[in-house]
């Protein structure tokens, strides 16, 4: 009897395992690219098929796929990444989802324009280490959440060969996405503006001033007027920031854009907007200044750190690292030493950036009282100060143990 009890669970903890690989194996998803080869400022899209094997609908949580919230992770890159990087800042926020619903038998499409977020303006090759990753479970009909805890995790390496091609062979590719600007659909339009502002082909200038009074396609053309960078598109960049009174996020993001373009004939104005400001409010309009500016923005920074107001001083220690001077690196070590913990972090990572060392490189950099490492910075920099490069905010590279 025993032998039969024994038997009999196994063969229940068996067919368990089994109907749980199955419910594991219901979906099936898979990246690919149109085809090997794309003209430079030709749109790349990486395709998401999503298949349902099973004989149940399925269904789980997803947002917008240009978001973290779409479950992705895509990284472009003609060199392997780096495993500890001065870019990897992590990302946060929150998601707006809604919930998906797979038939049995049905596939989902996805696009996703990696023009978008990656610069693919050089002629090479390009490796695409693509994800996506969701929870889910039998659709059911009175819960928001999806029921269950399977998982299921797509993880594709691609290649893509990006060659030099003129704007004469390149406008015949985007007249579709001209004429969607037009579109009834609103989605379609959004698309559509997305294609011409990400990779902003010059022969489009007209076209991306043109968007600015099409509101879903106003975001895209502000980005497309940035990615083009040419005199003509800051001049228009910075007018709207000029005939924008108060806040808006849009000001916001246009300041930023113009710190990234580089001309220092606006820092002027960047500075200008950047001293208007509450001390609470100021942190992105200084960082903007300071990138701009480098050098020629340390005195507006340091001048910061003097202030009484605490939000004045921590935008001023954001500030140093955004302007890549090497002066900026003594200022931060000396701050190691004060009291304010958040202080010494923001003194830490402004090292960081600036010198791309770090005294730990498993996160618990942040763990550490900064005080005690004020010793071994003010050691290594005494040391190296005069021969290690140091680095603006755009210059990513590897983060080497402070030694």
């Amino acid at each position: 009897m025993c032998s039969r009890i024994t038997r009999s669970v196994l063969f229940a903890a068996l067919s368990c395992f089994l109907l749980s690989r199955t419910a594991f194996a219901q979906l099936q998803g898979h990246f690919s690219l149109e085809k090997e080869q794309f003209k430079v400022g030709e749109p790349v899209y990486l395709h998401f098929d999503l298949t349902n094997q099973g004989k149940e609908p399925v269904q789980f949580l997803q947002g917008n796929r240009y978001t973290f919230c779409g479950g992705y992770s895509i990284d472009v890159s003609t060199t392997p990444p780096l495993q500890h990087s001065s870019c990897d800042h992590g990302f946060g926020g929150s998601c707006i989802t809604g919930m998906q619903i797979v038939a049995p038998g049905e596939t989902r499409h996805e696009t996703i324009l990696l023009n978008y977020k990656h610069d693919l303006s050089r002629s090479s090759a390009y490796d695409i280490h693509a994800t996506w990753a969701a929870n889910y479970g039998p659709k059911t009909d009175d819960s928001p959440i999806p029921a269950g805890d399977q998982q299921i995790k797509v993880d594709d390496h691609l290649r893509v060969q990006l060659i030099e091609a003129s704007g004469e062979n390149l406008e015949p590719l985007f007249q579709s996405y001209i004429a969607g600007l037009t579109a009834q659909d609103e989605e379609h339009r959004i698309e559509a503006a997305r294609v011409i502002g990400s990779p902003a082909p010059p022969f489009l200038e007209d076209t991306m001033v043109s968007m600015l009074d099409i509101p879903a396609a106003r975001s895209f053309a502000l980005l497309g007027l940035k990615n083009l960078n040419t005199p003509h598109s800051r001049e228009v960049l910075a007018g709207i920031v000029q005939a924008t009174t108060g806040y808006s996020y849009e000001k916001e993001k246009i300041i930023k854009y113009l710190a990234d373009m580089g001309d220092k004939k606006y820092l002027a104005l960047l500075l200008e907007i950047a001293q208007k400001q509450q001390p609470n409010q100021a942190r992105d309009y200084v960082l903007a200044a300071a990138r701009l500016g480098g050098e020629d923005a340390m005195p507006f920074v340091k001048s910061l750190l003097a202030d009484s107001d605490p939000f004045s001083r921590a935008n001023g220690l954001m500030g140093l690292s955004e302007t890549g001077s090497r002066s900026a690196v003594p200022i931060l070590i000396e701050t190691l030493k004060n009291q304010n913990p958040d202080f010494g972090r923001l003194a830490l990572t402004g090292l960081r950036q600036l010198t791309h060392r770090s005294p730990f490189l498993d996160g618990q950099i942040y763990q550490e009282s900064s005080s005690r490492l004020y010793a071994s910075w003010l050691r290594w920099w005494m040391l190296n100060g005069n021969s290690v490069p140091v680095y603006g905010p755009q210059q990513c590279g590897e983060i080497l143990p402070l030694t």
